[in-house]
Parts: C-alpha cells; structure tokens; sequence
C-alpha cells in the first residue's frame, strides 16, 4: 500500500509538473499553409510530406542577452523584429536534417513585390511562414520562435558549445571576438555573435582582414549550422542525467514561442528525435544563394531550387492558409 501510494504521488507530481511546463511556453498565432492538392506537370522529383519544423532566430536588440554591451541600446534598433536565422527541420526515422535558409533571400511573386526573408518578418511570422510556402514550396507544420536571449539561454542550458574555427576572428557590430584559430568552448552569448556576425574580419599573415558581403554570408550560415549541431549535441549530452533533463525541459519550456497548434507533446516528439540522434545522423545542409555585389540582396539560383527540390521542397506544392 505505501508503494502503491508513492507511485500515486510521484505520478501526479509528475502530471502537475508537465502542466506547468506546458504553461509556461508562449504560443504565435499562426495559420500554417497546406500541401498542393497535384503537382506541376513534369514534376518528377519526390516531395517531403513528414514534419517542417521552421526554426526562426528574431533579432530585436530589445531581447538582447544580459552581459557585455555588444549589441547596442534597445533604443538604438529599429522597431520590430527580423527573421535573423531561419532554418527548416525535419525529423527523419534515421535521424534529423537542417537546411538553412539565408537571411537575405529575395523573393515573391514578381520583381515589385519581392522581399527579403529577414524583412518578411516584420510583418509577423505569417508573412514568413507564407513567403515561404508561395515562393519555395516549403509547407510548414510547426514554427519555433526564439529571441536574442532566449538562444544565449539555451546554449548556456545546454554548457556551453563546442566549434571549430579556421582562423582568427572578430566582428565589433556582433561583439565576436576570438583571437585564435582552432577547438573554442563558446558562452550563448559568444555563439550568438559568432551566428550574428554579417561583418567579420579574419587574420591572415598577422593582418586583419575586411570579408566581404558574400563571405560574411556564406560564414553566417555555415556557422549557424554548426551552432545548432553543438547545441542538440550539448543537450544530449546533459540529458542522459535525469535532474539535469529536469532542468533543460524547464529552461526550454521558457525560451521558446511556438504556432498556436504546437503543445508540449509535439516539443518532446521532436526533442526525443533531436536528442536520440547520435552526431553522424545530424544532417546540416547550407541552402546556397549568394549575395548580389556585396549588398544584403541574395536572388534564388538554379542551384538554391535544385538543393530545397532534393529536400522535397519545390514551387508549387505549397498553399498559404486562408
């Protein structure tokens, strides 16, 4: 009988616990777009029907992390909030991919109502989502928002990440900074300038050296790769203690906004495949299109729609809601 009682309790402060976990995520009104009911005529390629993920990293300054002054005054940015990394997951039966998406990507319907997907944002994640969709065929199921801080809270949650980098880099509008080349151990708040930074300067033969747009880009994604595969790799690392799980679901529970749809059960399904995926079955893929002379424009190439088609992502599959 106590055995039978102290099961009872645990269960129930189990549930209890659940609930206020459930509670404390934030949830974005969001109507997510539908899967075209045919293809195009010639359509051969085979499309992705599992679960779209789409993860965007916002970057108001007014959500900037607690710390050095890196970023500048909330009052200092412009109002609203940009799409400052967009990425796509989907959960595969042998593991995860992520493709992500460049910032600067231009597109719409025709030359005067193109966008970039970062702007599209200002208008609210359903701008995004349906941007998306109409131009890339990019059918979203759930969406994940996080902030500033929020990511810097996450990597922290998760002790920190691990990265390598190729040589010597800085970039004073990011406050990214790492002196040497090689193994670096990053803060959240040294990741995310590290997956922030648009401006960096490398050191090559004892000088600093300006990249360009293009290679700042090209850098800005590849590195976002790299972050998020440290990070699902430092959160499966402190999930195999269970209070350290404890605290990781807690903390993650309230740094994330999620589609009006996505509850705690859909979060936990996609964690269980993000964090039982070992490292080789995390597959990272950078969505090319390079920037157009050195400004922030990014125009889809033959190969950006040839890289998304071999993901199942193709023009003309996808049906904004509404």
């Amino acid at each position: 009988t106590a055995v039978i009682a102290s099961l009872v309790l645990i269960l129930a402060l189990a549930l209890g616990d659940l609930g206020v976990l459930a509670h404390r995520i934030r949830h974005v009104p969001v109507a997510m777009p539908h899967h075209a009911s045919a293809l195009a005529e010639g359509d051969t390629t085979v499309p992705y029907d599992g679960e779209t993920w789409l993860i965007i990293g916002t970057d108001s300054r007014a959500d900037a992390p607690a710390g050095p002054d890196r970023y500048g005054a909330a009052t200092e940015a412009d109002d609203g909030e940009r799409a400052d990394v967009i990425a796509l997951l989907q959960p595969r039966p042998d593991g995860l991919t992520v493709l992500v998406i460049p910032r600067d990507l231009f597109i719409g319907p025709s030359f005067f109502e193109r966008r970039r997907l970062a702007v599209s944002y200002l208008s609210g994640p359903q701008s995004t989502v349906d941007l998306l969709c109409s131009e890339l065929g990019v059918t979203t199921t759930h969406l994940i928002t996080v902030d500033m801080a929020q990511f810097a809270r996450i990597v922290d949650a998760a002790g920190g990440v691990d990265v390598e980098v190729d040589e010597p880099v800085r970039d004073e509008s990011s406050g990214l900074d790492l002196p040497q080349a090689g193994a670096q151990h990053l803060s959240g708040i040294d990741a995310l300038a590290l997956v922030r930074s648009r401006h960096p300067q490398v050191r090559r033969d004892g000088d600093w050296v300006a990249l360009s747009e293009e290679e700042g880009a090209a850098r800005r994604s590849h590195y976002t790769g790299v972050v998020m595969r440290a990070v699902m790799t430092g959160l499966r690392e402190r999930a195999r203690n269970p209070l350290a799980a404890h605290s990781l679901a807690w903390t993650l529970s309230g740094n994330l906004g999620v589609d009006s749809a996505t509850g705690l059960t859909g979060l936990i399904g996609l964690a269980r495949t993000a964090l039982g995926a070992g490292a080789d079955s995390v597959k990272v893929v950078d969505v090319p299109a390079p920037v157009v002379n050195n400004t922030f424009i990014a125009y889809p190439t033959p190969q950006t729609y040839a890289v998304l088609a071999r993901y199942g992502y193709v023009p003309g599959r996808c049906r904004p809601a509404g």
